[in-house]
């Protein structure tokens, strides 16, 4: 009898033995095969095996071409996990072993949620599962997970964030040894799950990881699935920098917050291509950090208040912190645009038609024939003109003015002047048409920020929350310069609103800093096409390019991600970029046109007037002194000869 009895529990022993072997060399082979299939670089093992169980695993892992780590599903050892977000990896759990330790993961909700990464392809291994439906057809088997299961993995993947685009299957084996495998997933947190069967039949073969790869690429086909968002109401923010001006996203009519206009027709795109609505929060500016913390709509992304944002956000270093952005989608420059000064105001026109050479030449040629008039007086004795008259006549032929005096005795005297008359018509000509060209030419006085600063205009900057931040973070020293002197100085003053500032670029010699999407339509609007010519343009901060936001972390990042490249695949973020964006005016007319002579423009002829009535009264001065002493010594002259004789 006892040894009937021994003999029965050793059968039993070896049977048991022999089915957990059986299960473990299939569990294997699936494993392997599905990670060879999904291009896996590592796995990662979480599990209770036993020494014997882990080295052929391991073995077969290594001879696929991946590393392998195994560890308990502790909390310090899912802490320490750090999955490589660079290549494909595996997360390998089996729920089989160590139960009670298993039961303990599942609420490690925070820790496990890290770890749903697209490119971290979760397995979870199921043993002991009753079908529960052993009256039906094998194709019936096929429709869906055991209720049970189905039942008890809503319940361990409540508090999970197992979006579209993470990688989640469950495999386990149907009464006829086969396995079936199924891909889980939620279109949001508090969502069901969703399911999708890879196979219902997979066998371990030579091969197959070979039939895998070809079930999962077939899969590819019913994607559209995991696009599904079952109408899920996404928090979505919004930053609107001036309230008092807007109308709605689909108001064209002002040039306020484009960032925000220009963005939301892709999300609104979105919202029909995934199925979801949105829960829209508005805020009054994009939100910057101080002191660890951010303000505006990067505040709410920091405080988890929203998961996506409905508009572009300048995609500034410091905001990775609290989100990630996906795609570019707008690019606005920020040009300081202003009409250059006329050359009468930086220059001295009336000396600008000749170089200096030329002016030397002028002085020489009336030197020599200063020189040449002295000559013939003093060597012909005919000639009666005094130097300072023969002087006079020379600036007064000079200038187109004349002199009165004798006519000349001798005939070459006469060629002398004759010549001289000559010569300084084609001067006086050639410099009086230089002098209108000038008039009406700009000066190019301006071609930095620093010749800006250097200038005589005034400048502004358009009223925006990155306008200010930006010139304070600048390392450009004539920026700096620039804000301090001319913006800075101001006050609030210094900065204003589009219409205003473009304005006074119009009206003034006046420098303003302005979104070019902005500016350019008040140019469109205002400006006559003549004096769109007269514009230029001056980059001092480079804006950073604009992006879509979504929190850091969030698991629609991939999904989301990929729909906007396919808007810019089909042309549909340059669709509304062109219509949006507004371009350069064109200067059409150059030449048409003029430009009015004021008193500034004829500031050096006034000094020179002046200079020259100050020299005359001086000389007039001299001159009455000089005969006033001169009629002294000729009334005391008799007095003295009388009292000699």
């Amino acid at each position: 009898m006892i040894g009937f009895v021994l003999l029965v529990y050793c059968s039993v022993f070896w049977m048991s033995g022999y089915a957990r072997d059986a299960w473990y060399q299939n569990v294997s082979a699936l494993a392997v095969d599905y990670y060879r299939a999904r291009h896996a670089k590592s796995v990662t093992v979480f599990s209770c095996w036993a020494v014997e169980e882990r080295y052929d695993f391991f073995s077969r892992t290594t001879n696929a071409g991946m590393m392998v780590d195994f560890m308990e599903p502790t909390s310090e050892a899912v802490a320490r996990l750090q999955p490589n977000r660079m290549s494909q990896g595996g997360l390998l759990i089996d729920v089989s072993s160590c139960a009670t330790l298993m039961s303990e993961l599942w609420q490690m909700d925070h820790e496990l949620n890290k770890l749903l990464l697209g490119n971290l392809h979760w397995m979870i291994l199921e043993r002991n599962v009753s079908l529960e439906r052993e009256n039906t057809s094998e194709s019936e088997i096929v429709d869906g997970l055991p209720p049970r299961l189905e039942l008890l993995y809503n319940v361990r993947f409540r508090t999970l964030e197992m979006m579209p685009y993470t990688s989640v299957v469950l495999a386990f084996p149907k009464a006829t040894g086969k396995w079936e495998v199924w891909e889980l997933f939620k279109p949001y947190r508090k969502a069901v799950l969703s399911k999708e069967n890879i196979t219902s039949n997979y066998t371990p073969t030579v091969n197959g990881h070979e039939t895998l790869s070809r079930q999962l690429m077939a899969r590819r086909n019913i994607e559209v699935r995991r696009r599904n968002l079952q109408g899920y109401s996404m928090p979505c923010g919004a930053a609107i920098t001036a309230p008092e001006y807007f109308k709605g996203m689909d108001d064209r009519s002002d040039v306020h917050d484009v960032f925000a206009k220009v963005n939301f027709p892709y999300i609104e795109e979105l919202m029909h291509d995934l199925n979801f609505t949105l829960n829209m929060v508005q805020v009054d500016k994009g939100g910057y950090k101080h002191n660890g913390t951010f303000s505006g709509l990067m505040g709410k992304f920091q405080n988890h208040s929203v998961e996506l944002g409905c508009i572009g956000t300048l995609m500034r270093t410091e905001r990775l912190e609290v989100v990630d952005f996906m795609i570019v989608t707008l690019i606005i420059r920020s040009s300081i645009i202003f009409r250059q000064p006329p050359l009468s105001i930086v220059a001295n026109i009336f000396e600008l038609p000749f170089s200096v050479g030329v002016w030397a030449c002028c002085f020489g040629l009336m030197a020599i024939y200063w020189i040449a008039m002295l000559m013939i007086r003093y060597l012909a004795n005919g000639e009666r003109f005094t130097p300072i008259e023969s002087l006079v006549f020379i600036f007064g032929t000079m200038c187109q003015r004349g002199f009165e005096m004798m006519p000349p005795h001798f005939n070459g005297t006469r060629l002398l002047m004759f010549s001289l008359q000559l010569t300084s018509f084609f001067i006086i000509t050639s410099y009086s048409a230089s002098i209108v060209a000038l008039l009406q030419s700009p000066s190019r006085a301006i071609t930095s920020v620093g010749d800006l600063v250097r200038s005589p205009l005034k400048a502004g900057v358009m009223d925006s929350s990155y306008g200010r931040v930006y010139y304070q973070e600048s390392q450009d020293p004539d920026v700096q310069d620039l804000y301090r002197k001319k913006i800075k100085s101001h006050g609030e003053k210094g900065f204003m609103e589009p219409n205003e500032g473009i304005a006074r670029v119009r009206q003034e010699m006046f420098a303003f800093e302005a979104e070019v999407n902005a500016a350019y339509k008040i140019i469109k609007d205002t400006f006559e096409p003549e004096e769109v010519c007269k514009l230029q343009e001056l980059e001092a901060i480079k804006l950073a390019p604009f992006g879509i936001p979504i929190v850091k972390g969030s698991k629609y990042r991939e999904l989301i991600r990929q729909r906007l490249m396919r808007q810019r695949e089909v042309g549909i973020i340059r669709r509304f970029n062109i219509i949006w964006i507004h371009q350069k005016p064109q200067c059409e007319n150059q030449n048409s046109g003029y430009s009015s002579v004021g008193l500034v423009e004829m500031r050096f002829l006034y000094f020179f007037l002046a200079v020259g009535f100050l020299i005359a009264v001086m000389t007039l001065g001299g001159e009455r002194a000089w005969w006033r002493e001169g009629a002294k010594k000729l009334k005391s002259r008799p007095a003295i000869i009388k009292r000699k004789s």
